[in-house]
């Protein structure tokens, strides 16, 4: 894709409200998405993450009843909820593993790289501070998610207008370690009236500063 092509997709793209019932994102376009989220970056390659595709109608539906009634929600081709992982004691040895794995070495030899995770975790106490840490996170991928769609020609419309504690306790999360933070909606735009309003965003030199 050309420069031009990508912003293209940028303003073609917006919040998309109401879906149309009938069309359906391909396997592969979904697999894409989803894999973009895979790669996104994240602090120190954590990955404080998981990505659940709800298709069950009735989980979405008792998730669009804590999510305000929006119709998106069960409208959609397809719904992905976003959540944070809560054990971030265990993330540290879960990058050593995997790094250790990926390079053919022992986990032994990544001493360092545990030392310094856990003592940026542990830098951030208990509570709000590690929980504001660990979400943030999440919208690397969700930011990801929403360009790759994009794209694709896809349809996108992230939420935070929902319960997540609702939708945590209706996807059985808090067993998993994992707590619902965003949501992201994929499919076709319906009769949508958003679509046809021009995109209202700063000026360029309003958001862009250049130190030289």
């Amino acid at each position: 894709m050309t420069n031009t092509d990508i912003l293209a997709a940028l303003q073609w793209r917006y919040g998309v409200k109401t879906f149309d019932t009938e069309k359906k994102v391909s396997e592969e376009d979904l697999a894409t998405i989803l894999e973009s989220a895979r790669l996104a970056p994240s602090s120190f390659g954590i990955e404080p993450w998981k990505f659940i595709v709800v298709n069950n109608p009735e989980l979405r539906q008792k998730i669009r009843a804590a999510g305000y009634d929006q119709t998106k929600i069960t409208d959609a081709s397809h719904l992905i909820v976003i959540a944070d992982r809560t054990d971030a004691e265990a993330l540290t040895g879960e990058l050593v593993d995997r790094t250790a794995k990926a390079q053919g070495k022992a986990p032994e030899d990544f001493a360092m790289l545990q030392n310094m995770v856990s003592g940026a975790i542990a830098s951030k106490p208990e509570g709000m501070a590690r929980d504001a840490f660990l979400t943030a996170q999440t919208y690397i991928p969700l930011g990801m998610m929403i360009e790759t769609a994009a794209l694709l020609g896809v349809d996108a419309g992230p939420m935070e207008g929902f319960d997540p504690v609702q939708v945590t306790s209706i996807l059985g999360l808090e067993d998993k370690h994992l707590r619902a933070v965003t949501m992201l909606a994929l499919g076709y735009r319906g009769d949508d009236a958003f679509a046809a309003l021009p995109k209202t965003r700063r000026a360029h030199d309003e958001v862009i500063e250049v130190m030289n």
